[in-house]
């Protein structure tokens, strides 16, 4: 699994295509003797919901991992939720549960897993200062076991975010980084696996690399501290500088996004004071795909050691994806990955490998999701869910029907595209700009993102193209929640219950002494609601919002769109059986 890799968008240049060919080798690895779906979607936004919604195959309001840390918002603030080890169950639960070894290298963010000095909340670093392994540290974090309880073995910490060049994925200067630190304890396990082979059970390994989410580092300020290496990565790239087709790009970069909902705008006008202003220049969209090919790299590590077994490599499947992706400057000027459902963010790679199973590239365009991985790696396992759902009811508090698809024997070839031809659901409630730091790098205060800045999103095929031909729609609603105001009431999240959010901010610098004026708001009713809808067959930068169409078979079809939307929204989004969530909304 990479972090922030996008599928490749509509613009991109035959440089750039060519470019992904000869640099990015592990996919092109993976691609040979695999299965590459086009059309894979996320659930949700941004890194720690997508991570555990992909590791337990359900949505954030049964889990209730539905924000990132690291913004306004710390991993131990009041409004930060993990997941708890005896609720939802995770690949590895299930997985273990079915008599599989299971590890688990790299990247977690799905529970706040880092050892730390007692009574503080730093963590205790696996490297040195020149970001080479530590071996020492690597064998505390491997006895104190911290995903035991997610159903993993083998993790080692700490997470790789934070203030620290050291804890990037490649970005430290005149240093290495955690993710050549995750492929070499990923190649030390499948070496000590091969050894072992024939005298164990099968096993599972999840190797998590952390680029191309250094592009997140990437801004004015951090460019010019001297521990960070960012421009420097550039120094003798691969990478083209005539990225993109030039009347494409421009044509979503100053888009304007008056017809688009609100929190758009918002979200663009906010970000440099949630982060650091980080101008999209040439110089900011090569770094990206510079961190590609880096992550690239390290994950060729891995394939390469496994392949040196050809038998475990043929008895091995291995899947290719990321947590989401990255808006790149797209969309007026958008960066990372929050508030909205354009492709950018939610479409992302997803590979099949195994030289048994495919000879030769594959391609499906079947809608799929990251709700279908989990349901599917137990069908090519031969796993039965059912079954493993009545051992794991036994430990876990929260263990439902896997709300995804079993694509297996697609896959396998034994079913056609019609029987998994179904809508995708995507839905995120993460804002990174609200919490109890929000604070921007001058130290003022700063308004969140506007509501409604919540978003729930269907990805379906319609027959409305010429001749009755399929054609992919979007279809999204943008909505505000009482579960995320500071007092959301006792009911259904509708305001109608005695809910109401109020904010406080302060005037001028935060750190200066003395009186400070400040400004309370008291919201008592949520926003209305806001829609987007788009034909992908025919818009595919998103550029047209169709809700605001008049053509009456557009009107008909957006009638379409919002039922199947409520119907995934029921049919996905499932809450807790064990208690309510004040202010969250009933399917």
């Amino acid at each position: 699994m990479a972090d922030e890799y996008r599928f490749p968008p509509a613009y991109e240049s035959a440089a750039t295509r060519a470019f992904r060919s000869r640099h990015l080798t592990a996919e092109e690895t993976l691609r040979d003797s695999g299965l590459e779906f086009n059309s894979h979607y996320i659930m949700t936004a941004a890194c720690a919901p997508s991570r555990t919604s992909f590791f337990t195959g359900q949505y954030p309001p049964l889990h209730g991992v539905s924000q990132t840390d690291g913004i306004a918002k710390g991993a131990a603030d009041s409004d930060m939720h993990w997941l708890d080890p005896d609720t939802v169950p995770t690949l590895g639960d299930y997985f273990r549960a079915g008599g599989y070894e299971t590890y688990y290298k790299g990247k977690w963010h799905v529970s706040h897993a880092d050892l730390t000095t007692p009574g503080t909340h730093q963590s205790l670093p696996s490297y040195d200062q020149r970001g080479r392994r530590d071996p020492r540290a690597e064998r505390t974090y491997l006895r104190a076991n911290r995903l035991d309880g997610y159903g993993f073995d083998g993790w080692i910490g700490p997470e790789p975010h934070g203030d620290d060049p050291l804890n990037s994925g490649s970005s430290a200067r005149g240093a290495g980084g955690r993710d050549a630190q995750y492929a070499g304890q990923t190649v030390d396990l499948l070496r000590a696996l091969s050894k072992r082979r024939g005298q164990q059970a099968p096993w599972l390994v999840v190797s998590s690399f952390v680029n191309p989410h250094d592009i997140a580092a990437w801004g004015s300020f951090t460019k010019r501290l001297p521990d960070w290496n960012l421009t420097g990565q550039l120094e003798g790239t691969d990478v083209p500088s005539d990225l993109f087709d030039e009347a494409m790009y421009a044509a979503t970069s100053r888009e304007d996004l008056r017809g688009k909902p609100t929190c758009q705008r918002s979200y663009v006008a906010t970000y440099p004071k949630m982060l650091q202003p980080s101008p999209n220049t040439l110089e900011y969209q090569r770094f990206y795909y510079q961190l590609m090919q880096n992550v690239n790299r390290e994950i060729q590590k891995v394939l390469d050691q496994l392949a040196a077994d050809p038998q475990m490599a043929a008895d091995t499947i291995v899947i290719f994806t990321s947590d989401h992706g990255d808006m790149l400057g797209a969309h007026g000027g958008m960066h990372q990955k929050w508030h909205q459902a354009y492709e950018e963010t939610t479409h992302v790679p997803f590979i099949v490998h195994n030289p048994r199973l495919f000879s030769g590239r594959q391609r499906a365009d079947v809608l799929t999701s990251h709700a279908d991985v989990l349901p599917t790696l137990l069908g090519l396992a031969g796993l039965n869910e059912g079954k493993l759902r009545g051992k794991l009811e036994r430990t876990h508090t929260e263990v439902h029907p896997l709300v995804g698809r079993d694509l297996s024997k697609f896959i396998l070839g034994k079913a056609g595209a019609a029987t998994v031809d179904d809508p995708v659901y995507f839905m995120t409630d993460d804002d990174p700009s609200q919490g109890e730091h929000q604070v921007s790098i001058s130290r003022r205060m700063y308004e969140s993102v506007v509501q409604p800045n919540h978003v729930e999103t269907i990805v379906t095929q319609l027959r409305t193209g010429p001749g009755g031909a399929l054609e992919t729609w979007k279809y999204s609603r943008y909505y505000d929640t009482e579960q995320y105001w500071s007092d959301p009431g006792s009911g259904g999240g509708r305001g109608r219950d005695g809910g109401k959010d109020v904010v406080t901010l302060l005037r001028g610098n935060v750190e200066r002494r003395g009186g400070k004026a400040a400004v309370t708001t008291v919201k008592r009713r949520p926003a209305r609601e806001q829609f987007e809808a788009y034909n992908l067959a025919r818009d595919p930068l998103e550029l047209d919002n169709l809700v605001h169409s008049r053509d009456p078979a557009v009107r008909v079809t957006l009638t379409r769109l919002g039922r199947t939307l409520k119907q995934q929204r029921a049919a996905k989004r499932k809450t807790p059986s064990t208690g309510s969530v004040p202010g969250q909304a009933k399917p």
